[in-house]
């Protein structure tokens, strides 16, 4: 009877124990989380995850970038073409000798979680990784800068449009559309008129406004073909479309103005920059039953998925 309450006892301890033993094994210290959306490739940890050849610590890192990146919630497939955006990226940062993509501790991740759900949302992220092993996205033989962001204003943005340049014809105008069903589709914000003219003089310098009429002071001047702004005049000065939705604290370059009531109103469409791959759209595809290439084929143009 003793040897059973023993061993009872026993497992009691390892099952309570057992979240904090997965959290130890992940020897990585805690760093900052990074932006999911930035326009540009994003500078994040300088920690090198094992040598130039050490392909089992690197898929290890993998895992935590890919956790700081989308949501657990996510179907599988979707994770797996995460994984294989994230894998790409931290490659094409290591070849070029750039710091790499933010990754989030295992000990941020339980108390992001919690201890029920760390261990099913780990494996999630093990099989993500372990699925999509060695896969990585090449344009005529290099890694290409694999965009992600979290909903589209219905449409992806092409490069050519948003950043100016014909370097990433891999990121192409596609359409979206079921980023429509997200509740992060469209958001109103509405702000003061004193506290819209104070965001935007802080953030440029050189900007004069109206505090009466601020909006008779600056215009929207062009918009891409997925309707997001890319430049704004004030005379004239010039502002681009990001660095004004970051600089008035908003979700999408994809937005509208109008004074209502003495107020900015700001109406948007999507979550992030616009570029390359919706993460909800990719989850409401692999919903539909598409599996991971097919999804990245559909947000990356000419590209070879490649092990």
């Amino acid at each position: 009877m003793k040897e059973k309450v023993k061993t009872f006892l026993c497992v009691l301890v390892l099952l309570c124990a057992l979240p904090y033993i997965i959290t130890m094994c992940f020897d990585r210290s805690g760093r900052e989380t990074g932006t999911k959306d930035s326009l540009l490739p994003s500078n994040g940890t300088e920690e090198d995850p094992g040598g130039e050849n050490d392909t089992e610590d690197l898929e290890e890192y993998l895992i935590s970038v890919v956790a700081e990146q989308i949501p657990m919630n996510y179907e599988m497939e979707a994770l797996k073409a995460q994984a294989v955006i994230a894998r790409t990226n931290l490659l094409a940062a290591k070849e070029k000798g750039e710091e790499l993509p933010n990754g989030i501790s295992r000990e941020e991740l339980l108390k992001l979680w919690g201890k029920e759900d760390f261990g099913g949302n780990y494996g999630k992220l093990v099989n993500a990784v372990e699925d999509t092993e060695g896969v990585t996205l090449t344009y005529q033989g290099g890694y290409i800068y694999a965009a992600f962001h979290a909903v589209s204003a219905g449409k992806t943005r092409s490069a050519a449009e948003a950043l100016g340049t014909d370097k990433l014809p891999w990121l192409d105008c596609v359409d979206s559309n079921q980023d429509i069903a997200s509740g992060d589709y469209l958001k109103v914000v509405f702000l003061e008129k004193s506290d819209f003219v104070k965001r935007l003089t802080e953030a440029f310098s050189n900007l004069t406004l109206d505090a009466e009429k601020p909006l008779d002071s600056i215009a929207v001047s062009a918009r891409d073909s997925a309707g997001y702004v890319t430049e704004l005049k004030s005379g004239e000065t010039v502002v681009g479309g990001e660095e004004f939705r970051n600089a008035i604290g908003v979700s999408s370059a994809c937005l509208y103005m109008k004074e209502v009531e003495g107020k900015i109103r700001i109406v948007t469409k999507g979550l992030g920059h616009g570029l390359g791959l919706s993460q909800y759209g990719a989850n409401e595809l692999a919903k539909k039953g598409m599996d991971y290439p097919d999804i990245l084929s559909c947000y990356f143009k000419n590209i070879e998925i490649s092990d």
